[in-house]
């Protein structure tokens, strides 16, 4: 009999203390989650910024670009031929 006293305390014993093991790398896990929830939401928010800032100068580029090559054509001709030559020379190697 006292020897399953022993027993049954034991093992109560050890299920608490591998509860509050567990309890404890519940906590852990759910602070790293926040954190790192929160890391995702900014690093969301500066590519998102960064994003539209990237198009709106693409699309000043592109209308820069196309008046341009409306007010120096045979520039832009010139500048297409010696890329296009450049292009080809390295897809050859």
């Amino acid at each position: 009999m006292r020897t399953d006293k022993i027993i049954k305390s034991t093992t109560a014993d050890a299920a608490d203390y591998l509860h509050n093991g567990v309890d404890a790398t519940e906590e852990k896990i759910d602070a790293s989650v926040d954190a790192f929830s929160s890391r995702l939401a900014s690093l969301e928010t500066y590519l998102r910024e960064n994003g539209d800032r990237l198009l709106k100068n693409a699309k000043e580029l592109s209308g820069s670009a196309g008046t341009q090559m409306r007010t120096h054509p045979l520039a832009a001709f010139g500048m297409a031929f010696v890329a296009g030559i450049a292009v080809a020379r390295l897809l050859r190697r």
